[in-house]
């Protein structure tokens, strides 16, 4: 039966199956008889939750992290997941057309500045120090999409490090020619001066920086990235952190301090929208029990499963029998709620994931949406219930296609939203959890 069809019959029977679902009590595979008769017809509503599900834990695909919200940097080592690190790659571009530094410029300082997303803005814990390394590109930011497995070609010498800990809440005060100006908290890492004085050497006297092409011919970009990798870092489980920035911000920023031989002032190279810039992320799982599970090397009856986000992984669901209700004839889905439950305790000290995406899968394996997505969240759900630790979605629609035919199965993917600017991640019972497992409730009208 066809979509069309369920709208039709769904209408026509609309009075009936509002009289159903308020006078009839429904118990897990127990018939209930709908009365009064409507039009002479009996419609018989049923309910199960004992259909089984299986999981499977993948590693996630690259994502696309070009040119997004935010920009995460940092390393930590979650005592579940494993070790985790964001980098990223930005351009600079012009705040002004036809750039002069005066006559003689000298450089003073170069500062990078970065600013926090905000106070909530991060994952881990900041007691920390944070050791991050600043290089320089040698290659373009030229294509116009980059994913989370890219790299960009890089001196491999840094010109700037900041090894402290991150005060994402506090002011930061900045003094320029004796004045004091307090700003918004953000980051500030010193860099090179003799990258400085090559920028100032390009617009110095009666030269100018002309637009933003001539500029990347001078200076291509940044790298910046935790000094340690997920291979070397020898960071203890529970500590380290990944923090948002906001690099879209006019704080986020690559300011020359110089003097000339008139003045003593500085100029800001931008990191905005017109900024080519991607998010790197990277995952070593060793050891881990998400490693166990990506290697098949765990028993098939795991009372966990795991959705990352960074990229990190993703849960396959699979529900073998589920054609197993195609048995009943003229059978209409009334409703199909999956519920996944988070662990206990799984968030005390990490936010887990907000929303999650349920999608399905293609005969190439590739995620695609499922029809009941275009009903809206409200009504498609994966929204985590903060009081229930659940997630849910209605795929009524989903299994209607399914069970007719209408649709091949090839399963499910549970995974983050906002994979490419945040951090988080959600530890989930499987089907077989002993005491809050992963369900699948269905609610069906049969004649």
């Amino acid at each position: 039966m066809n979509n069309i069809l369920i709208r039709i019959y769904t209408k026509r029977k609309a009075l009936m199956l509002s009289v159903i679902f308020f006078t009839t009590l429904f118990s897990c595979k127990k018939d209930g008889e709908l009365y009064p008769e409507f039009n002479s017809e009996n419609l018989i509503v049923s309910f199960t939750d004992t259909l089984s599900i299986s999981t499977k834990v993948l590693r996630d695909d690259s994502i696309n992290t070009f040119n997004v919200s935010s920009n995460l940097l940092g390393i930590y080592n979650d005592s579940i997941f494993g070790l985790s690190s964001a980098s990223f790659y930005s351009e600079l571009t012009l705040s002004g057309a036809n750039v002069n530094f005066g006559n003689n410029a000298i450089i003073d300082s170069i500062v990078l500045s970065l600013k926090y997303k905000s106070p909530l803005d991060f994952y881990g814990e900041l007691f920390t120090p944070m050791d991050i390394n600043v290089y320089e590109l040698t290659e373009e930011i030229s294509g116009d999409e980059y994913n989370s497995a890219q790299d960009i070609n890089y001196n491999p010498t840094p010109i700037g490090n900041f090894n402290d800990t991150l005060y994402i809440t506090t002011p930061v005060k900045v003094i320029n020619n004796q004045d004091t100006t307090s700003f918004d908290p953000h980051l500030r890492i010193r860099l090179n001066d003799a990258i400085g004085q090559t920028i100032l050497n390009a617009g110095d006297d009666g030269q100018t920086i002309s637009n933003n092409d001539a500029f990347k011919s001078i200076f291509k970009g940044l790298y910046i990235s935790p000094s340690s990798s997920v291979t070397s870092s020898t960071l203890q489980k529970g500590k380290g952190a990944i923090v948002s920035f906001d690099v879209n911000s006019s704080l986020s920023t690559v300011t020359l301090y110089y003097h000339n031989d008139s003045d003593t002032t500085s100029y800001s190279f931008i990191m905005n929208s017109e900024s080519k810039k991607f998010n790197r992320f990277d995952h070593n799982y060793a050891g881990t029990d998400v490693e166990k599970h990506i290697n098949n090397t765990i028993d098939l009856d795991s009372t966990l499963t795991y959705v990352q986000s960074m990229g990190g992984v993703k849960t396959k669901i699979e529900i073998p029998n589920i054609k197993d209700l195609a048995k009943i004839e003229n059978i209409i889905i009334n409703k199909a709620e999956i519920v996944f439950p988070l662990k206990d305790n799984s968030n005390a000290t990490l936010q887990a994931i907000q929303t999650l995406a349920l999608t399905g899968i293609n005969e190439s394996g590739d995620a695609v949406f499922l029809i009941d997505n275009f009903e809206g969240t409200d009504y498609f759900g994966g929204t985590l219930d903060a009081e229930n630790k659940t997630y849910s979605f209605n795929i009524a629609r989903h299994i209607q296609r399914i069970i007719t035919g209408t649709e091949e199965d090839y399963g499910l993917y549970l995974i983050a939203t906002g994979s490419a600017v945040s951090a988080n991640r959600s530890v989930l019972n499987s089907a077989i959890h002993p005491t809050s497992k992963m369900k699948l409730n269905i609610t069906y009208s049969k004649p």
